[in-house]
């Protein structure tokens, strides 16, 4: 009898704690779900918000000389940026970009260029190790960071000349590292996958062949992701040497472009100082580029280091923060070897620094109740002034596009009715946001200025004389 009690007793025991398994897996199941079903929600909202500042961008400097009547075919791209490598610059992978999407109506510029931003958070997110499944938070985290702390947005984003040449190379790039650190915490099931290393030398290629520092920088973290796998493992697999390979080919074939020459020529007379003092100067300038585009990223980083550090942490576990820091300062630095680039060339930087400081913020422990409390609210609060203001400057947005439309068709009226000496308005200065480039290439009062000939150029006309808007009367 006593055998028979221990018998239906040890069931009961197995059978209530199968259920208390079935209703855990069946929470986790349904949390899940709900995790899921809301990432993808914020992945549509991320989508939607920057598709909408797309379409509000009007085309402007450079975009606005493209000639689409030299493109009779699509042999004709490549016969054109032959023609760019060979008098101007090598970055042929974006120029190739940019030279298709110029050949298309800009709503298809909108379309993709706004999928390739939601892209570059997520290879952001997929970069950050130790996540959660379907973290939220740390999706929204990253997007606040990129649209308030990127270099440049309005140039490097929503700008078609500046996104085909800086959003779109770090996500080639971000796109190749994410897999080459996948396949190498996955190496043993790639070990003999000819068509892998095939692959991979091909996207390698790629993502070398983009900008020159960035490209250098991403070069840099296969590296030393690579060294220590071997450290750790003693091998080192063909789709890895492949990898560097394409990436090592790609970068030589853009630096290599006889065209960089002139474009370095151009710049270099430009520059006040040579010689030593020249180098100095540069160094000064990227110091200062580095405070201004990084600073808060290694203020955060430096800070939290710190205090897991005196929580017990080692500095070995911070690795991957630091191989994307130092990519970031050397992708900044090394410009030091060029004339003095513009703003935007510090992009790719800012981009290491994010995923850096995304990891640092990913590392706080649900157990510390304070900074987790501090993450949580300071996102919840950020996101809530991250509406407004995207309320604000997305109307002043579509301000500056319709008079920019205005415009449009008072040129096209005029010279219509055979009239090319035309008195034009600038913009409204009251519309000017950081999310829009048209300012530092609007017309001018100054006759020179070169945006007026481009002007001049694109609508065929002979003169150009720029009034402030209030002034303007003809429309």
């Amino acid at each position: 009898m006593a055998d028979i009690f221990c018998y239906n007793h040890k069931n009961i025991r197995k059978n209530k704690k199968q259920y208390e398994n079935e209703v855990k897996m069946e929470k986790t199941y349904l949390n899940d779900k709900k995790r899921k079903a809301v990432f993808w929600i914020l992945l549509g909202i991320s989508f939607a918000a920057i598709w909408i500042y797309n379409n509000l961008t009007p085309l402007m400097s450079d975009d606005l000389l493209f000639k689409a009547s030299d493109y009779q075919s699509p042999f004709d791209i490549f016969r054109m940026e032959y023609k760019q490598y060979m008098t101007w610059t090598g970055r042929s992978v974006l120029q190739v970009i940019l030279k298709i999407f110029s050949l298309m109506p800009k709503w298809v510029f909108n379309l993709f260029n706004s999928l390739c931003f939601v892209m570059l958070t997520l290879l952001i997110y997929w970069n950050v190790k130790e996540r959660k499944k379907y973290d939220a938070f740390l999706f929204v985290f990253i997007n606040l960071l990129v649209w308030n702390f990127s270099v440049e947005f309005s140039q490097t984003v929503l700008w078609m000349g500046g996104a085909c040449n800086y959003l779109w190379g770090i996500v080639i790039l971000l796109g190749f590292l994410t897999c080459f650190r996948y396949f190498l915490e996955n190496g043993r099931s790639y070990t003999k996958t000819v068509p892998i290393s095939v692959l991979m030398f091909l996207f390698g290629v790629l993502a070398g062949w983009g900008n020159e520092n960035t490209s250098g920088g991403g070069i840099l973290i296969a590296l030393i992701f690579s060294l220590l796998y071997f450290k750790k493992e003693k091998k080192i697999y063909s789709w890895t040497a492949a990898g560097i390979a394409g990436m090592l080919s790609g970068f030589l074939m853009m630096l290599l472009a006889p065209g960089n020459k002139a474009r370095s020529a151009l710049m270099l007379a430009d520059e006040t100082y040579t010689g030593i003092m020249a180098y100095v100067s540069r160094g000064l300038k990227i110091n200062k580029a580095v405070n201004s585009y990084m600073m808060i990223y290694i203020a955060v980083i430096c800070f939290l280091c710190v205090y897991f550090i005196y929580k017990g942490k080692k500095l070995e576990e911070f690795t991957d923060t630091f191989i994307f820091c130092l990519a970031g300062l050397a992708t900044s630095y090394v410009l030091v070897l060029t004339p003095e680039p513009m703003p935007r060339a510090y992009f790719g930087a800012n981009i290491f620094f994010t995923i850096a400081c995304a990891q640092m913020v990913q590392r706080i422990a649900r157990e510390d109740t304070l900074l987790i409390s501090v993450k949580t609210g300071g996102i919840i609060a950020a996101t809530v002034w991250m509406f407004f203001s995207y309320m604000e400057n997305g109307a002043n947005l579509a301000r500056i596009l319709r008079e920019v439309n205005e415009r449009e068709e008072y040129i096209l009226e005029q010279t219509q009715q055979g009239n090319y000496d035309l008195t034009l308005p600038m913009l409204r200065p009251e519309f000017q946001t950081e999310y829009s480039f048209m300012y530092d290439n609007d017309i001018s009062m100054d006759k020179e200025f070169w945006i007026n000939e481009v002007f001049r150029i694109k609508y065929g006309l002979e003169k150009i004389k720029a009034v402030p808007r209030d002034e303007w009367e003809e429309y």
